[in-house]
């Protein structure tokens, strides 16, 4: 939402002073062009960020980067030629060249470069602090971005415009500020990574231990043709042996179900695994909240479809209760989700009994570990437990931490142990470059190998669709975590 006032204050005043008669023609003219750019500069930005979109835009990915640097320079310019006061001006020209060093970053990074660890170090910081307030979801969203600000370069004339200047040049400083205190942090997240290069992958007997992809966006309707090549290619390309896909409960029906049966079924038949997953609604509160047994019955009877046109290997009747089911639901009191759960693996049962249900924990927190401790328990219905991998803002000393208490579960259960997964593993190459994302799915890969109670890691996600975590970037480019899960598969195969 500050992103949308923001915006709309800029391009009045850009538009406002690029009409002003005693404003020198220079500022005139950069005020205009950022009035004209920023709109659908930003609109290219979050664009260019995913797959469905990406390849369209990815030549003019530069418009982002070279509108802020417009403003950077309106800024500047205003500033130097005291048509704003320094008060005012300097902290959004400095606030303003944060943005522009940022974005250079990542236009450098999405092209397949290598940013100095300075300027990785800077977004790192910049992301941390936009986490800050918005949570894990600014790693890897497109729509975590900033807007620069316009210098009003010309004299305050109504009785409203002082205390405005004066509230956008304190939100410029308090960015700053904030991308400031988080810098020691980000460098030290960002270099962190490297812990994870000197790893091997360990010998597990032959059949033990696989290797798959998260393949496809969140499905509400068949898959196009586009993202079936794609995807199917680069499952092709890495050998992998685990096919995981999330269903959205709109496609939780024949046409996309059916349509889903026809891509895999081939595969299933050379032995790839087939796990699905059942997302949520985008009404997902409004309807639990409004009548839970009619929410829970209509995901049941999503799951019962799933099962019986689809007959995947693993069924996950809920995707992460305590990670994207807490965003979509709310967090729900651990009772609830092991009522739903129970029901929906009696529901699967009944129509297959060799469809195996299993739940993801991926928070790590107190209620995950005792949704973790009852699925794990051998009389509880469920068959598989697993985990999600990913680093935080923290980079490998989150990941490591996450890796550690999975370890410290993982030893409390009784043997023989019900068999444990990683349902999704990555990185963030958006928040800390992409040599960063392909060290930890490195680091993710090994540490399943390491343990005997570990029989896959899916890596997710195949491209970048709703986030910026993908295997193939939105312009088609492979990242070089793809290389990373290629040398796992080789490793993992040896002893076949």
């Amino acid at each position: 939402m500050l992103a949308v006032v923001v915006l709309a204050w800029d391009v009045f005043l850009a538009g406002h002073i690029a009409q002003q008669r005693g404003v020198p023609r220079e500022v005139a003219a950069l005020s205009g062009l950022a009035a004209l750019l920023a709109a659908p500069a930003l609109v290219i930005a979050v664009a260019t960020s995913s797959t469905l979109t990406g390849r369209s835009v990815a030549g003019v990915a530069w418009i982002w980067p070279a509108t802020v640097a417009i403003f950077v320079l309106q800024a500047l310019y205003a500033t130097a030629r005291r048509l704003v006061t320094p008060w005012v001006g300097v902290p959004i020209a400095i606030y303003d060249l944060l943005l522009m060093a940022v974005a250079a970053t990542r236009y450098m990074g999405g092209g397949g470069g290598s940013p100095p660890l300075w300027a990785l170090t800077l977004a790192a910081a910049h992301t941390t602090a936009i986490g800050a307030l918005t949570g894990p979801w600014a790693l890897a969203s497109p729509y975590a971005l900033l807007v620069p600000v316009v210098a009003p370069a010309f004299p305050a004339r109504w009785r409203i415009s002082r205390p405005i200047r004066v509230l956008l040049a304190a939100q410029a400083f308090a960015w700053i500020v904030a991308t400031a205190v988080w810098l020691p942090y980000a460098a030290h997240a960002v270099r962190s990574y490297d812990r994870y290069a000197t790893l091997t992958m360990p010998a597990r007997p032959a059949g033990d231990f696989a290797v798959g992809l998260r393949l496809l966006p969140v499905l509400d309707a068949p898959p196009s043709p586009v993202e079936l090549r794609n995807d199917l290619a680069l499952l092709d390309t890495t050998g992998a042996e685990i096919v995981s896909v999330i269903i959205d409960p709109g496609g939780a029906h024949r046409p996309t179900l059916d349509s889903l049966a026809r891509v895999f079924d081939p595969l299933r038949r050379d032995s790839t695994i087939l796990i699905a997953t059942l997302g949520y609604p985008d009404d997902a509160a409004t309807a639990y909240q409004t009548d839970r047994t009619a929410y829970e019955a209509a995901r049941i009877a999503d799951v019962e479809r799933i099962a019986r046109l689809l007959r995947p290997d693993y069924l996950l009747a809920a995707d992460e209760p305590y990670g994207r089911g807490a965003r979509a639901l709310g967090r729900l009191p651990v009772s609830a989700w092991v009522e739903y759960l129970a029901a929906a693996t009696r529901a699967v049962h009944a129509i297959d009994p060799r469809i195996k249900t299993g739940i993801s924990v991926a928070t790590f927190d107190a209620r995950d570990s005792a949704l973790y401790q009852w699925a794990a328990d051998p009389a509880s219905p469920i068959d598989v437990v697993g985990f999600t991998l990913f680093p935080t803002f923290g980079g490998a000393l989150s990941l490591d931490a996450r890796m550690q208490i999975a370890d410290r579960w993982m030893q409390r259960q009784p043997a023989p142990q019900k068999e444990q997964w990683v349902f999704a593993a990555g990185g963030n190459p958006a928040a800390h470059g992409e040599d960063a994302q392909a060290a930890a799915v490195w680091g993710e890969l090994v540490w399943g190998a390491s343990r005997s109670a570990i029989k896959g890691v899916i890596v997710a996600e195949a491209a970048d669709y709703r986030a910026i975590n993908g295997l193939r970037a939105a312009s088609g480019r492979l990242r070089p975590a793809m290389d990373e899960v290629s040398h796992a598969v080789r490793d993992s195969k040896r002893g076949k």
